[in-house]
C-alpha cells in the first residue's frame, strides 16, 4: 500500500468520523424533542448519508472543475511550474539503454560464498553413524523377515489364513519390544499342544533376543484359548522344556 492510498484513507476515516458525530448530535437533538428511538435512529442513519453524499459531490466538483482551474491559475507563476517539472522527471523511471554488443563491458566479479551458503561435506563420523545404522536397519529387517517366514512354515497347517495373517502382524509388533495394546487371540488345530505352542513362543523370542517374561506373556495373549490352563510364570518355566511329545521343535528356526 503506497503513501497515496494511505493518505485517502485516512481523509476518508476524517469525514466518515466527522458524519458520525453529527448524526450523533442530530439524534441526541431530535430525542429532546420527545422523538421516539426509531425515528431518532432513522434521522442518524439519513444524517450520516447525506452529509457523506454531500462530501463526495464537493470532492468531485473540486476534481473535476474546480482544480483545473486553480492549477490553470498557478501555472502562471514560474516557481509552481519549476516544482511540477521537476516531480514529473523523478516520477518517470529512465529508459535502459541498449549497449553496443562490441563495446567492452567490465568484468563482474561474483561475491564469495558466505558460511551459510557453503554446503559442507558430511564428517566421517556422521558416513561412520549413517552407515552402521543403515546397516543395524537391514539386519533387523533381514531377522524379522527370517521370523515371519518360519512362523508362516510352521502355523500354515494349523490354523486360518486370517488368524496366520494377524499372528504374522502381531509377531511384527512383538519384535520392536512394544507391548501390544490391542490383540484378538488366534485359534489354532486341536493337534497343536500347549508345549508346540511354548516352543514356537521360545523360538521366535530367541531370535529376537526377547526376555522369556515378556515372550511368554506374547503367547499367552495370543493363543489365549490353547494357553488358558496355564500362567504366565509356568508358562515362562516350560516354554524351553522337551520331555513331551510335540509338532513343533525347539530352536528350529535357524533352518529358514
Amino acid at each position: 500500500m503506497n503513501q497515496k492510498s494511505i493518505e485517502h484513507i485516512a481523509l476518508y476515516s476524517l469525514i466518515l468520523v466527522g458524519a458520525l458525530v453529527v448524526g450523533v448530535l442530530a439524534r441526541q437533538f431530535v430525542l429532546s424533542k420527545g422523538i421516539d428511538d426509531f425515528s431518532s435512529s432513522v434521522v442518524f442513519f439519513a444524517t450520516v448519508i447525506v452529509l457523506m453524499a454531500i462530501y463526495a459531490s464537493l470532492q468531485t466538483t473540486f476534481n473535476q472543475f474546480l482544480l483545473p482551474r486553480i492549477e490553470a491559475f498557478l501555472f502562471h507563476f514560474s516557481a509552481f511550474q519549476t516544482m511540477k517539472n521537476y516531480n514529473d522527471t523523478i516520477s518517470v523511471p529512465e529508459a535502459p539503454t541498449i549497449k553496443d554488443s562490441n563495446q567492452a563491458t567490465p568484468d563482474v566479479i561474483e561475491p564469495a560464498p558466505t558460511a551459510e551458503e557453503t554446503i559442507s561435506e558430511p564428517s566421517e563420523y556422521e558416513v561412520m553413524r549413517t552407515n552402521a545404522i543403515a546397516k543395524q536397519d537391514h539386519a533387523i529387517q533381514t531377522k524379522l523377515e527370517k521370523v515371519i517366514s518360519y512362523t508362516k512354515q510352521t502355523m500354515v497347517a494349523y490354523m486360518s489364513e486370517e488368524d496366520l495373517n494377524r499372528l504374522c502382524t502381531y509377531v511384527a509388533e512383538y519384535s520392536t519390544g512394544d507391548t501390544l495394546q490391542k490383540i484378538t487371540p488366534v485359534k489354532v488345530d486341536s493337534q497343536l499342544k500347549s508345549i508346540d505352542i511354548m516352543h514356537f513362543g521360545w523360538n521366535i523370542g530367541k531370535a529376537f533376543g526377547i526376555k522369556r517374561i515378556h515372550t511368554a506373556t506374547f503367547i499367552k495373549n495370543v493363543f489365549a484359548h490353547t494357553l488358558r490352563d496355564l500362567e504366565i510364570s509356568t508358562i515362562e518355566r516350560k516354554m524351553s522344556h522337551t520331555e513331551s511329545k510335540c509338532h513343533i521343535e525347539l530352536d528350529k528356526i535357524v533352518q529358514y
